[in-house]
């Protein structure tokens, strides 16, 4: 199974895929960034674009989204959910499974408290995986929602093997 995390953001948008086939291992990470000069409009469409690319490639059977941590300010948290919108109808139109999971959920299955640090899931995720080439903590985080997904939703369809 592979199982692709998505980190969502307005000018950084994480992924992460796993695939689940001989244990856990992370078969593509990285950051999808539309040019800061770009409208919104024009990120929208950026961002579609690379998200369809990305999930034509990569072919997974399951994308797993981190839901929105409402900060203070509700037009950025606005405008992520559009986002993540965009995101959840190409999975949909694809017909691919997508699961919503809250950052205190994350950071919960994967250390056990869900008030972790972003260095602490990133320690946990590069322990779970054996992966450490993380370029940004984006793409450590995008692997923590697919892990997530599996240690919650997904453990009837995945037995971790050590």
């Amino acid at each position: 199974m592979i199982i692709l995390g998505i980190d969502p953001g307005l000018n950084k948008i994480g992924y992460g895929a796993i695939e689940t086939e001989n244990g856990l291992r992370v078969i593509k990470t990285g950051v999808i960034c539309p040019p800061p000069h770009f409208t919104f409009k024009m990120k929208l469409e950026n961002i579609s674009r690379n998200f369809e690319e990305l999930i034509e490639n990569l072919k997974p059977d399951v994308v797993a989204i981190e839901e929105i941590y409402l900060g203070k300010n509700v037009q950025i948290a606005l405008k992520i959910g559009q986002v993540m919108g965009i995101i959840e109808g190409l999975t949909l139109n694809k017909k691919i499974k997508f699961s919503l999971i809250s950052p205190r959920e994350i950071k919960k299955s994967l250390t056990g408290r869900g008030g972790a640090t972003k260095e602490q899931v990133k320690f946990m995720v590069e322990n779970l995986t054996g992966y450490k080439e993380f370029k940004k903590i984006d793409e450590s985080d995008a692997v923590a929602v697919a892990i997530s997904y599996l240690n919650t939703e997904g453990k009837d369809d995945w037995i971790y093997k050590r």
